[in-house]
Parts: C-alpha cells; structure tokens; sequence
C-alpha cells in the first residue's frame, strides 16, 4: 500500500447541493466496497485532476477519508463529465478486495510509427482505446503498449488476440478479433472532392430549407394580420 498514491477526501454534507459543491471547484464522489457502508465524499477538483492522470483507472488508489487512520485501497471506477465544460462532474470509488480477481479498463497506448503512414500516406484508425481486464489487485495493468512499428503495409492490423499480456495473470474480456489499430488506404483526390461536395450540397438544402420555413411563416404572419385589418375594418363600418 505504500507504494499507491493517495487521494484526500473529506465527508460531504447532503444538505449542500453537487452544483454548490462544484462551484467551490470540488468534486462530489460516491465510495462502494463489498459489505461497506458507501461513503458520500469530496474532492478537491485540481488533487483530484493531478490523481488521476497519474493513477488512472486501473492503479490501485489510496484513499485517505477525514477522520480515519487508515486509507482504503479503491479504483476510480467511473467518471462523469459535465456535458459543457468536460471537466469532472461526479466519480464513483471501487473499493478492491485482496485475492480477489477483478475487472478494470486498460487504455491502450501507441509507441512507435508505422512505416506505412510514414511513407505511403496511410491512415492509422484507432478501434479501442481501452480494453476490459481482469486480474488479481497486485497484477493490475496502468496501460498496455502497441508497438505499430512493424506495421508497414495498408490493410496491417493489430487485434486484442495481438495484445501483449501475461496470459497467466491477465484475461482480456473483449472479442479476441476486435479491432484496436488498423491502417487503412489514404482518401483519394476524388473521394475528397465527393465529401466535399456532399457536404455543401447538404448545407445548401438546409439554407434552402430553412429559407421556405421563414417564407412561409411571413407569407403566413401576413395573412393573419389582413384578416385581422379586414376584421376591424368590417366593425368600423357597422
């Protein structure tokens, strides 16, 4: 445990709001563990932010509740975000159990460069950046690498099968011929000018549209107002 990182908490008052709570630039969490009681907690959002790019979601965390002498192992099971702004809106904690197999997202990190991109002008597309793994606390993986050095032709892959792992600590729960990395033929000059194309004649149709919905409206508003002058006019006379 002393090697883990640790991450202050402090107990949340339910009486205060999570958008209050936000504005005071902390974070609401939630803490879950097998026969625990959950925990509602706080973060400071930039302790946070350092602890989770060097932990991620796969290291084991240390977490330090106010009050208690002794820190709790967990995962940063899952984040969410603010819809507008990104930033961390609400985390759940994880806590591990020792001995225990468990499961936890692996990102998936590129190192080299493909000769293929380098000198043919290939595209690289990315099929997963993170994969699903379960394994024992102590083996937990932070990331796992893809070399993409050899890969030197379009139409080269690499699938989760091609991942390189101890198979003896570590399952891989994703379909063995899913793609993670492919290297695909570049876009032609004409296939660029079709998209192009394609995409101004869709911008156009929508202006066009949009342009016989606000015709419309006038020519509507406009009739709507001769009927109310002809009215008034009609009661004048009488």
């Amino acid at each position: 445990m002393d090697s883990a990182i640790t991450l202050p908490a402090s107990l949340r008052d339910l009486k205060i709001k999570s958008r209050d709570i936000r504005h005071e630039r902390k974070i609401p969490a939630e803490y879950y563990g097998k026969g625990k009681e959950n925990l509602h907690l706080t973060f400071d959002y930039q302790t946070f932010r350092k602890i989770f790019k060097e932990a991620g979601s796969s290291s084991i965390v240390n977490l330090q509740v106010e009050g208690e002498k002794e820190p709790r192992e967990i995962l940063i099971h899952k984040i969410d975000y603010d819809p507008l702004t990104d930033e961390f809106a609400h985390i759940d904690l994880k806590q591990i159990e020792r001995g225990k197999r468990m499961i936890a997202k692996v990102p998936i990190v590129i190192i080299g460069e493909s000769p293929a991109v380098k000198d043919f002008g290939a595209i690289l597309t990315h099929g997963k950046s993170e994969v699903e793994v379960k394994c024992l606390p102590r083996d937990l993986l932070k990331e796992i690498k893809v070399d993409i050095s050899n890969l030197e032709e379009i139409g080269a892959s690499v699938k989760v099968k091609n991942l390189t792992i101890d198979h003896e600590k570590h399952e891989i729960l994703e379909e063995k011929d899913a793609m993670v990395i492919s290297i695909i033929a570049p876009k032609t000059s004409e296939e660029v000018e079709e998209e192009l194309a394609e995409e101004v004649g869709e911008t156009v149709s929508e202006d066009v549209a949009k342009e016989a919905e606000e015709e419309k409206a006038t020519a509507q508003a406009s009739k709507e107002s001769d009927t109310e002058k002809k009215g008034s006019e009609k009661k004048s006379e009488k």
